[in-house]
C-alpha cells in the first residue's frame, strides 16, 4: 500500500514556512485551483485560513497535494486516499478490552451477553481479547444489547454543542479495526438525535449481516458504489449522488460489490453507532 511522508494536520507555521494562495499552489502541483478546492473538500489538504478567510497553504500543503496528484495519476480512488490520511486524524480501534468492561459493568457472562447479541460466546472472546475483526453488524448488536452505542464504547469524550459546535475536518474521531469498513464520526454532541458519520468501505466489505432498531436513517454515496438490502426483499444499488432514505426497523445490511473503495454519508436518528 502506498504511504505518506510526514504530511501531517494542524501543523506550526512558522516564519521559514512560505504562505502561499491557492493560486501558486495549483501552478507547482500543476493542477487548477478548483480542483485543489475539490480535494480540500474530500479532506485531502487542510490549509490554515489568513485574515479575510482567504486559504493559506504551507510546503508541507503543497507536498501532500503532490502526493495526491500522483496517486490519482497512478489509478488510485478518493475513498483509498481517505484511509491513507487517516493516521493524520484522531483515531481510536474497536477495541474488545472495552467490550469486556462495559460487560462486566453490566454484570453479564460471556454466555449472557453472547446471547444477548445473537452470536456464539467463542467468537465474542475472540472479539475481546482483540482476536477477530467483528463486522459493524455485530457490533451493532452487541452494544446495542449492552445499552449503548459504538461511540459511547470507543470514541472520545463527548463535544459540549454550547462551545463545539463546529467539527474540523481534521477533528473528526476516526473508528477501525472491522472488517474492511472505517468510520468518520462528525457528530458527538450529548442528547443529539442526529449521528451523523462517513463510512468509508473497501472492496469486498459490508456490514457483515442485517440489523435492525428504531428510528430513521439517510444514506448519500460521496464516491463509489453501494448495495443496501432492506428485510432481504428490497435490494438497492446505489452510485454515487444516490440518496436512500428507510426505516430502521426494517433489518438492513449493506455491502461494497465494486472493485474501488465507496464512501458513504450515513444519518441515523435517534444515534445507533
Amino acid at each position: 500500500m502506498p504511504t505518506l511522508a510526514g504530511r501531517a494536520w494542524g501543523r506550526t507555521v512558522t516564519g521559514d514556512d512560505p504562505e502561499l494562495r491557492i493560486g501558486e499552489v495549483a501552478r507547482q502541483v500543476g493542477v487548477s485551483p478548483s480542483t485543489v478546492r475539490a480535494w480540500e473538500r474530500k479532506g485531502m489538504v487542510q490549509p490554515r485560513r489568513g485574515e479575510g478567510g482567504h486559504r493559506r497553504y504551507g510546503s508541507d500543503d503543497v507536498a501532500r497535494l503532490r502526493d495526491v496528484r500522483s496517486l490519482l495519476t497512478r489509478g488510485h480512488n478518493p475513498p483509498a486516499l481517505r484511509s491513507l490520511f487517516a493516521a493524520d486524524s484522531p483515531s481510536e480501534p474497536v477495541a474488545g478490552v472495552r467490550l469486556r468492561a462495559a460487560r462486566a459493568k453490566r454484570g453479564l457472562s460471556l454466555r449472557e451477553a453472547a446471547g444477548k447479541a445473537a452470536v456464539s460466546p467463542s467468537f465474542l472472546s475472540l472479539v475481546e481479547r482483540g482476536l477477530a475483526e467483528p463486522s459493524v453488524a455485530l457490533l451493532q448488536r452487541v452494544t446495542a444489547a449492552y445499552g449503548g452505542t459504538l461511540l459511547e464504547f470507543f470514541g472520545a469524550a463527548p463535544r459540549d454543542e454550547a462551545t463545539n459546535k463546529l467539527v474540523r475536518a481534521r477533528e473528526r474521531l476516526h473508528l477501525h479495526g472491522f472488517d474492511r469498513v472505517e468510520m468518520e464520526h462528525l457528530v458527538s454532541f450529548p442528547g443529539a438525535v442526529l449521528q451523523v458519520d462517513i463510512f468509508t468501505v473497501a472492496p469486498g466489505g459490508g456490514s457483515g449481516g442485517g440489523y435492525a432498531h428504531d428510528g430513521e436513517e439517510s444514506v448519500f454515496v460521496l464516491d463509489g458504489e453501494l448495495d443496501i438490502w432492506l428485510d432481504d426483499v428490497e435490494h438497492y444499488h446505489l452510485e454515487e449522488g444516490d440518496t436512500l432514505y428507510f426505516r430502521s426497523t426494517q433489518e438492513h445490511r449493506w455491502g461494497n460489490l465494486g472493485e474501488d473503495g465507496a464512501r458513504v454519508l450515513w444519518v441515523n436518528t435517534p444515534p445507533t453507532f
